[in-house]
């Protein structure tokens, strides 16, 4: 058996104090599926792709998701994202 390792961060940090900009994500029709799992790993750039493809509402909810998309381009390329924490 070949055991593996990876580096991840949780999506709650990225996310934390931008509720708003969580829905956005959850809302954009994202190019990946979680639930029910201990762990939906995913790189930075899949949320990049979905939150910069979504029309978003000027004021709280940009700002919100323009402070999101900050955090995620300094998550490192072999870092990867979970979705469930």
């Amino acid at each position: 058996m070949n055991i593996q390792t990876c580096k991840y961060v949780s999506s709650s940090e990225i996310f934390k104090g931008l509720e708003r900009a969580w829905d956005v994500f959850v809302n954009s029709s994202p190019d990946c599926t979680w639930g029910d799992n201990n762990r939906s790993l995913v790189t930075a750039d899949v949320i990049v792709d979905s939150l910069e493809l979504t029309d978003v509402d000027e004021g709280e909810e940009e700002l919100q998701v323009n402070l999101a998309l900050e955090r995620l381009k300094e998550v490192p390329q072999d870092v990867y994202v979970d979705l469930e924490s």
